[in-house]
C-alpha cells in the first residue's frame, strides 16, 4: 500500500493505528451483543442481566440465589413461608454456612414414622408462569405424555384439560390459602408423579410458616412490637411465634382469622363438636368453616403442626421444619447437577417445543430439500438457455428478472395466497415451494457465470456428438459448483428461515416448520428462552455455510490464480 520510506512516516503509522483501532472497535460491536445473547440464553429472571459472562457459574452466592429462585418458582412468599422468615428474599442472599444437621436428622426420622398425605406437599422446581421453563414441569410432561400415546388430544379428552400444546402442560395451580381444591384427574396424575418420580423435590407446606411470615406481618405490621403489645408477649421476632393445631389462648384472634378466613379448608379438620355442628347446619365443610364454625370446632392438620407435636413428645418444644437447613444441605450435594441443568434448561425448552409440537423437523427437512433441489434445477436451466441462445429479448428478460428484486416478498404475499387457494394448494408443500422456485437474481447471477465459461468447450462437445442436456449437465453444472453453492446456500436460508410466508400458506399446525414453531414459542416465553431459540436455529445455517464455504472460496481463489 505504501512504500517502505512512506511507511516509516508518523502520519502513515497513525493512519495504520487508526484503521486497526476502527476494525477492532467494529469487531467488538459485533461480538459484544453476541456474547450478551449467549449469556442471556442460560440465564433466568433471577440473574444479573446484560452481562457478557454468567456470574452464577463461578459465584456460589449467585448460584445459591438462582437455585432458590428455581426451587421456589421465583416466588418470595414461598421461601418466606418455608423458612418462617418474613424478611427472606430470593435475591441478594449470601450463601449461609452448613448447619442444623441435628434438626434435619430429626425431621427425617419424623417423616419415616409418619404416614404421608399428598396434600401436605407441593413440588419444587416448577414453573411459576407459562413463560418460565422448569425442571420438574418438563419431567412431568415427559412422564405424562407417553401414557396417552403422545397424543395431546387424547390427553385433554381423558383428563378434562385444555392444553393448547405439549409444552403448555403443567400442574394445576395449588396454594396454601384460598378455597378448597377438588381432586381433578390432572391433579391426581400430578400427585402420583410427585410421589413416585419426583419425591426428592417435594416440599412440605408450612402452614405455621405462612402464619408467621405472611399473615401476621401483613395484618399487624412488620414490627413484632405490635404483636407483643397486643398479646402481652415478648417474642424477638415473628419467627418465634408458635402456631398450634388448636386455638391458643395467646394469639387467639389472629389464629381464628387465619384458619377460618384465609387457610385452605383442606388443611382443617373438624372436631366431633364441629362435625355435629356442620351436620345440623346442613352446610359443606368449607361453608361451615368460613361462616358458622366455632374456634373449638377446628383443628389444623398439616405436616409442620404434626412435626411440632411429635417433637414435643420427645422433649423438643416449638420445633420447626428445618427447610432453610435442608435447602442449604441439598444445594451443597447437588450444586454440580443444577449448574449443568441451568446451563441447558432454556435450550431443552426450545428442543422440546420442536420435537413435541407437530412434525416441524420433518416438514422443515422436506421443505429445504425441495427448495434447494428446485433452485439448483430450475434456475440453472433458465440461465443456461439465456446464455447459450442469444435471443433478441435477452436484455428485457434479464431486466424483468432483476425487477423482481425491487419488490419485497410482502407485496406478493396476498396475490400468492389467493393463487395458491385457487389451486387448492394451501397446507401443502406445493404452496411453500412453487412461489419461490424460480428466482430472478439467481438466474441473472448464473447467466453471468455461464457467459464466462469457454465457448470452445461446447464446440468440442458438439463435435464429439454431445447432446444439449449432456453439455448442460456434464460441462456447465460441473464447472459451476462455486456459484451453485451460493445459490444452494441462498435457497436453504430462504426456505429455512421463512416463518410468515410458511404460516400464511400452511396454517395447519401439522404443516408448521421449525421457524413457525419457534415463532409461536417466542410469543409465550421469557427473553432467555428466546435467546436460546435464536442460537439453536442459527446452527443449521452455520453448518450449511461451513459445508459450502470451501466450494464458494474455490470459485473466488482459483480464477484469480489463473
Amino acid at each position: 500500500m505504501f512504500s517502505p520510506i512512506t511507511a516509516r512516516s508518523i502520519k502513515v503509522r497513525l493512519l495504520y493505528i487508526s484503521l486497526y483501532l476502527g476494525l477492532i472497535l467494529g469487531g467488538i460491536t459485533m461480538v459484544y451483543p453476541f456474547l450478551i445473547m449467549i449469556t442471556g440464553s442460560i440465564e433466568s429472571r433471577s440473574d444479573v442481566q446484560n452481562s457478557v459472562f454468567p456470574i452464577w457459574l463461578v459465584d456460589n452466592d449467585q448460584m445459591w440465589n438462582r437455585y432458590l429462585s428455581a426451587k421456589y418458582q421465583a416466588n418470595n412468599n414461598l421461601v418466606r413461608m418455608n423458612w418462617s422468615d418474613p424478611d427472606a428474599q430470593l435475591r441478594e442472599n449470601k450463601l449461609p454456612p452448613l448447619e442444623g444437621q441435628e434438626q434435619i436428622k430429626l425431621w427425617e426420622e419424623f417423616l419415616s414414622e409418619t404416614k404421608l398425605i399428598d396434600d401436605w406437599f407441593y413440588l419444587g422446581f416448577q414453573r411459576a408462569t407459562a413463560r418460565m421453563p422448569s425442571y420438574t414441569t418438563r419431567l412431568f410432561r415427559k412422564w405424562l405424555l407417553p401414557q396417552y400415546g403422545n397424543d395431546l388430544d387424547r390427553l385433554n379428552r381423558e383428563l378434562g384439560t385444555q392444553f393448547v400444546t405439549e409444552t403448555t402442560i403443567q400442574a394445576p395451580n395449588v396454594n396454601v390459602i384460598g378455597p378448597a381444591i377438588g381432586q381433578s384427574k390432572i391433579l391426581t396424575k400430578f400427585q402420583e408423579f410427585s410421589r413416585t418420580e419426583a419425591k426428592q423435590y417435594r416440599i412440605a407446606w408450612d402452614i405455621g410458616g405462612y402464619y408467621r411470615a405472611m399473615l401476621l406481618p401483613q395484618k399487624l405490621g412488620r414490627d413484632i412490637a405490635i404483636y407483643n403489645q397486643k398479646y402481652q408477649t415478648n417474642y424477638p421476632s415473628y419467627t418465634e411465634v408458635p402456631f398450634p393445631a388448636t386455638v391458643p389462648e395467646v394469639g387467639r384472634e389472629d389464629w381464628v382469622y387465619f384458619v377460618t378466613k384465609v387457610l385452605r379448608p383442606d388443611f382443617v379438620l373438624l372436631t366431633p363438636s364441629g362435625l355435629a355442628g356442620q351436620a345440623a347446619a346442613g352446610m359443606t365443610k368449607e361453608e361451615f368453616i368460613r361462616t358458622r364454625a366455632k374456634p373449638e370446632d377446628l383443628k389444623v392438620s398439616s405436616l409442620d403442626v404434626r412435626f411440632a407435636d411429635w417433637a414435643a413428645k420427645r422433649g423438643i418444644e416449638n420445633a420447626r421444619i428445618p427447610q432453610r437447613e435442608i435447602d442449604r444441605a441439598t444445594f451443597e450435594e447437588e450444586k454440580g447437577f443444577w449448574r449443568k441443568e441451568f446451563l441447558t434448561i432454556n435450550y431443552n425448552e426450545v428442543i422440546d417445543t420442536v420435537l413435541l409440537h407437530g412434525r416441524s423437523i420433518r416438514n422443515t427437512t422436506i421443505l429445504v430439500v425441495l427448495c434447494v433441489a428446485g433452485a439448483l434445477f430450475v434456475n440453472p436451466l433458465a440461465a443456461y438457455a439465456l446464455s447459450r441462445y442469444k435471443l433478441k429479448q435477452t436484455y428485457f428478460i434479464l431486466l424483468f428478472c432483476l425487477a423482481t428484486i425491487a419488490f419485497p416478498a410482502e407485496v406478493t404475499m396476498i396475490p400468492v395466497f389467493l393463487q395458491m387457494r385457487e389451486f387448492n394448494l394451501l397446507n401443502t408443500f406445493g404452496a411453500l415451494v412453487l412461489p419461490g422456485l424460480a428466482n430472478g437474481f439467481s438466474i441473472f447471477l448464473l447467466k453471468g457465470f455461464f457467459d464466462s465459461l469457454p465457448k470452445e468447450l461446447y464446440e468440442a462437445a458438439e463435435l464429439d456428438g454431445a447432446s444439449e442436456w449432456m453439455m448442460f449437465w456434464q460441462i456447465t453444472m460441473n464447472l459451476s459448483k462455486p456459484i451453485l453453492a451460493v445459490i444452494a446456500l441462498g435457497a436453504f436460508v430462504s426456505a429455512y428461515s421463512a416463518f410468515f410466508y410458511a404460516l400464511i400458506l400452511a396454517p395447519d399446525p401439522n404443516m408448521w416448520t421449525i421457524m413457525v414453531n419457534i415463532y409461536q414459542l417466542r410469543m409465550s416465553v421469557d427473553t432467555p428462552v428466546v435467546y436460546a431459540s435464536l442460537i439453536l436455529t442459527a446452527i443449521p445455517t452455520l453448518l450449511v455455510f461451513i459445508f459450502c464455504q470451501n466450494i464458494i472460496l474455490r470459485g473466488i481463489v482459483v480464477p484469480s490464480d489463473k
